[in-house]
């Protein structure tokens, strides 16, 4: 974002490995770019500090999404938009492994109206959920096929059983996927 399109951009998130590894990333290109480790949930920016807030396949892991969105909706400016998108279930009852995968993974995932409601909820305007699970299986899809063209790579630089984990967590997602248990919201919102 920074580099195409000339932003100032704020990065968070509670792994210092991807803080690291995003770092890495903009050593040395032109753009302003900040990091932080940090639990945001528990963060605070002042009123009105964001045009946009963006955050890809994260909320999942939020117990309190309510209490987020509020927040999101103070720091961003008027006319600021909110772009989540993020796992999703179906309407209704799921079967008892994706229940057990839910709650094995201490996943926080609702359905996408619930999602839709949450945010309305918080005050955002123009809210839009779309069902972009057909997307998400494609793009499964191709870093599937892009993690096995470099498995070795992989393997060499972790280990055959993170690379085995890994194919399984994906090939698992595509499975609830494809059986409509798992969905993949895409999510725009705004302060008007």
């Amino acid at each position: 974002m920074a580099e195409n399109f000339d932003v100032d951009v704020v990065g968070i998130d509670l792994s210092i490995n991807m803080i690291s590894l995003a770092i890495e990333r903009v050593i040395g290109l032109k753009c302003t770019v900040e990091f932080e480790c940090a639990d945001c949930t528990r963060k605070t920016y002042p009123k009105n500090t964001f045009d946009v807030i963006y955050t890809r396949d994260a909320m999942l892991h939020i117990k309190d999404k309510p209490a987020l969105f509020e927040s999101f909706y103070k720091w961003l400016k008027h006319g600021g938009t909110l772009l989540i998108t993020d796992y999703c279930k179906r309407a209704g009852s799921i079967s008892l492994e994706c229940e057990e995968y839910i709650k094995k993974g201490g996943y926080y995932i609702h359905d996408m109206e619930a999602y839709y409601q949450m945010l309305k909820n918080a005050g955002f305007d123009d809210v839009i959920a779309e069902d972009q699970t057909e997307l998400f299986m494609k793009t499964l899809q191709q870093e599937l096929n892009a993690l096995e063209k470099k498995k070795h790579v992989f393997i060499d630089e972790f280990s055959e059983e993170d690379y085995n984990e890994i194919v399984e967590r994906w090939k698992a997602k595509q499975i609830r996927g494809a059986a409509g248990e798992q969905k993949w919201g895409l999510f725009i919102a705004k302060k008007k």
